[in-house]
């Protein structure tokens, strides 16, 4: 019975072992099958993935590409954008230029036409007050104006030289005495100081190198004693040498400036003013009517500032004389010697024991420069020798005498 029992056992045991190793090798199969469809789908995932990683790949190339084109395009038109605003931020400042050279075109046009016309209205406004009347204390006999804030006052020497009394009228009515006379007869110029401080405004001193024939100008004075008479007019000539007549006698004045405005009998001493008010001149004279009409001298403002300026400091001007007698070369003279133009003057002689004597100046020379500055009269002579030289100073004259041409150093002396 146990033999059975053990047989039955192990036939049972052989059986189960049996299916135990069919469903092992069936599990191994079914795993293997698995295994191979999975690494099947794994490297056909793999391939997939890879095509798709490529295809990827080549979009985004594509994508780079344009990137890079449409960047490039952007850097043309961003450069030609800048280059544009280059080109206008230049015809920009070509515009801003064009337009400061036009503004100071037309400020320059502006101060030429200002130039070129008188305000006589606002000139007199702003003037008149520094304008005096010179008065013997009786009448009125010339005109004046105020030349500083310290109570001095430049009027014509011939209007005061022979006066014992000097008084001066302001154009508000103010009276107050010259308590000093300084004057230069061969200027035509005085300066008074007077006895109250009048606390005017002078009016402004020009320069009179600055003045051109044609320019506009006005006076103001007491002619006839018609106080603040304004008259106007323009410049007609400049760097005249005249010959002057007071009452009987005669001066010879140099560095005048001729004009048109009319003046008469009690102008002389009253100011010339150009178009911005500035003085230009010290009225002195006029023609005589028997002679013709128009014709009116003033002293240069600058041979004014020189000549007022010693009175003031010194009491007196030393006149710079180098004693030649002198005149314009004629047609027949430059004919007769030769010469290219007109300009310069005629030595007639140097005046015995002169300056110009010494230093071998001699009758026949021709004088054409002195200090480098060519001379073309007379006038031109006298006006620099006034203007720039004073006794003491060494001048250098261009000289010609026969086919030779000098330059002869002189030693400026003072005029007697």
């Amino acid at each position: 019975m146990a033999t059975k029992i053990i047989i039955t056992i192990l036939i049972l045991l052989a059986i189960i072992s049996g299916g135990l190793g069919y469903y092992s090798y069936t599990l191994n199969q079914q795993i293997a099958l698995l295994s191979e469809s999975l690494s099947e789908q794994l490297f056909n995932l793999q391939v997939e993935q890879a095509t798709q990683v490529a295809e990827m790949n080549e979009e985004l190339g594509v994508i780079r590409a344009e990137i890079t084109t449409q960047a490039s395009r952007l850097e043309e038109e961003i450069g030609g954008t800048v280059n544009d605003i280059g080109a206008l931020k230049t015809e920009i400042s070509g515009t801003n230029t064009r337009i400061d050279t036009l503004e100071n075109k037309v400020g320059t046009a502006t101060a030429e036409i200002s130039e070129l016309v008188i305000d006589a209205s606002e000139i007199y406004k702003n003037v008149r007050q520094a304008v005096v009347r010179i008065s013997t204390g009786d009448r009125t006999i010339g005109s004046g104006f105020i030349l500083d804030r310290d109570s001095h006052v430049v009027t014509a020497q011939h209007v005061v030289e022979r006066l014992t009394d000097v008084y001066v009228i302001t154009a508000d009515g103010r009276v107050s005495r010259a308590i000093k006379v300084a004057g230069s007869t061969y200027s035509d110029v005085a300066v008074l100081t007077l006895e109250d401080k009048l606390n005017i405004a002078p009016p402004p001193v020009a320069d009179s190198n600055k003045v051109n024939i044609g320019d506009p100008v006005a006076t103001i004075g007491s002619p006839l004693d018609l106080p603040e008479t304004l008259t106007t007019g323009i410049v007609s000539g400049a760097n005249r040498f005249a010959r002057i007549e007071y009452d009987t006698q005669f001066r010879w004045i140099s560095n005048l400036i001729q004009f048109d405005a009319a003046v008469n009998y009690g102008n002389s001493g009253g100011l010339l003013v150009n178009s911005t008010g500035g003085v230009i001149g010290l009225v002195i004279a006029r023609v005589n009517p028997g002679e013709g009409d128009g014709i009116y001298y003033a002293v240069s403002s600058n041979k004014l500032k020189r000549v007022a300026t010693a009175l003031i400091t010194s009491g007196y001007y030393d006149y710079p004389w180098l004693g030649v007698e002198i005149t314009d070369l004629s047609p027949r003279m430059v004919e007769s010697r030769a010469l290219d133009s007109a300009n310069g003057v005629l030595v007639e002689r140097p005046t015995p024991g002169s300056p110009a004597e010494a230093a071998g100046v001699k009758g026949g020379d021709i004088i054409t420069a002195m200090d480098g500055v060519a001379l073309k009269s007379v006038g031109d002579f006298t006006s620099y020798l006034g203007e720039y030289k004073s006794p003491g100073d060494k001048t250098r004259l261009t000289i010609i005498r026969g086919a030779s041409r000098l330059e002869i150093s002189v030693d400026i002396g003072k005029r007697s």
